[in-house]
Formats: structure tokens, sequence, C-alpha cells
């Protein structure tokens, strides 16, 4: 299960900050690793969506950090890295498995660095806390980014990374369950990218819509499939495929061309 519980609000999906990209590492703050859990991803239109809203407000409760405003959603986004040869793109050793991202939770100053690992439906993500001082403290040296629980070979490989895209959306969130066996049901709409400028954090263009009409259901939980996740599958008709947003943005630009 991915716990996002905490996560801050945010106001301006398109506004990161104005500083470069730090070419350094910081001094890292503690790193969190959550327990390996699953994750299903489910495409849907807006009239499906209404079904697994009116859904999840029945046999879950929202998450107590969200935007009423937003209808039961807070604001995400995140800046994506990869390899000058898209490996992470192109599922190339030793990137394949992995995606690393800078992602912002509201307009706080308070940034993580993450590490998701994927291997099939079973998912597992590492996060460092960081804050916009210690973005602006890294720009003037001559290290690389410390992404999360990296081995020293690891470490040395993603000196490569750079970032390539931002992509932004609102995202509706209910959880339930126990703390030792909780599950999480996510909704994701307007989705946006737009190319990154090499060393910085602004946008090269207009972000692009992605999935006009539609929105990613996501279903998270540890261990076995919930009874809970089966019922509503089979009562809402839903069926999982892989989607990937980082994927999806590439793509809606022709990043990825040779």
């Amino acid at each position: 299960m991915l716990q996002e519980s905490y996560l801050l609000q945010e106001k301006s999906p398109d506004a990161v900050v104005a500083d470069n990209l730090p070419k350094a590492a910081w001094p890292p703050t503690d790193v969190a690793s959550e327990p390996p859990g699953y994750e299903l991803k489910i495409l849907i239109d807006e009239t499906r969506a209404q079904d697994v809203i009116r859904w999840a407000r029945t046999n879950l409760r929202c998450d107590p950090h969200v935007d009423p405003s937003l209808g039961d959603a807070y604001q995400i986004l995140s800046l994506y890295f990869d390899t000058p040869a898209l490996d992470a793109f192109h599922r190339q050793r030793p990137f394949r498995r992995s995606r690393y991202r800078m992602r912002r939770y509201g307009t706080e100053t308070v940034f993580y660095l993450e590490r998701k690992r994927k291997a099939g439906d079973r998912v597992q993500k590492q996060r460092t806390q960081i804050r916009t001082a210690d973005l602006a403290l890294g720009r003037d040296k001559n290290l690389p980014l410390q992404w999360p629980c990296l081995s020293s070979v690891q470490q040395f490989n993603a000196r490569v990374l750079k970032p390539l895209c931002q992509v932004s959306y609102e995202r509706a969130a209910y959880v339930g369950g126990s703390p030792e066996d909780s599950v999480r049901l996510t909704l994701d709409r307007h989705l946006r990218c737009a190319p990154i400028a090499e060393g910085t954090l602004q946008n090269l263009a207009k972000p692009r819509a992605l999935l006009p009409g539609k929105r990613i259901l996501e279903l998270k939980y540890r261990g076995q499939l919930p009874a809970l996740f089966k019922r509503a599958m089979s009562d809402l008709d839903l069926y999982p495929k892989p989607i990937s947003k980082y994927r999806l943005g590439v793509e809606a630009w022709n990043l990825g061309a040779v």
C-alpha cells in the first residue's frame, strides 16, 4: 500500500519554482521507505468515474488532506528524470524497473525526491524530503542528486539522470481498512505534461492535456487483492491495464524519438 495521506495540498499545478535544478546533492533528510504493496491501474471515462466516486464515498473514507473545493482531491506535480538515452522510458537496464521523480504536493517549500520501483503489479517507493532552500544550496556544488535508497553502484549509474518532463494532475483519494491492512483508491484527472528546459524546473512550452475526458483509477493494497476491491471491480465493471503517466507525457511530446 502506498501511503500518501499526509500529502500537502497544491494550489497552482503549473508553477513549480524559479530556482535552477540543482547540480548537487544536499545533506539528505531521513529516507522514508514504504513496505512493498500492489497497485492496479484502470483507465475510465468521466461517467464511470462518477460511479466510482459514489462507491468510494459509501465504502471508504475521504483522504483527510484533500481540498473539498476540488471534489475530494488535491493537486500533484511531478518532475520526471531519465538518462540522455531515455533508458527508463525504453526499459533498459539498470533503469527499466524504476521511475525517478521530484514531486510536490501543494505550494509549500517541501519537495520529495522519489524512486519508485515496480515489478508487475508489485510496487515500492522510497522518498527523501527536501526544501526549496536545499535546492538553492545544492545548485553550486559539483555533485549529482542523491536519490534515496541506492547502492553505491546504483548511485553512480544515477549520475546521468536529467529532468525531462513535468506532469501535473488532480487526485481524488479515499482510504480504508486498518493500519496493518490498509487500502487506498485514487482517481487522477486533468493530466497535463510539458517538457522541461535543461538545468531548470521551468516548462519549455505550454502543457498539453493527457487523456482528455478520462481518469486513471488506482487501487492500492498489501498482500492479496481485498474482497472490497474485488466487489468494486465486479460491480463497476473495471478492468486493469498498464498505464504510465511518464510514458504518456514522453509520447505526447515525442520526447523518445531517436
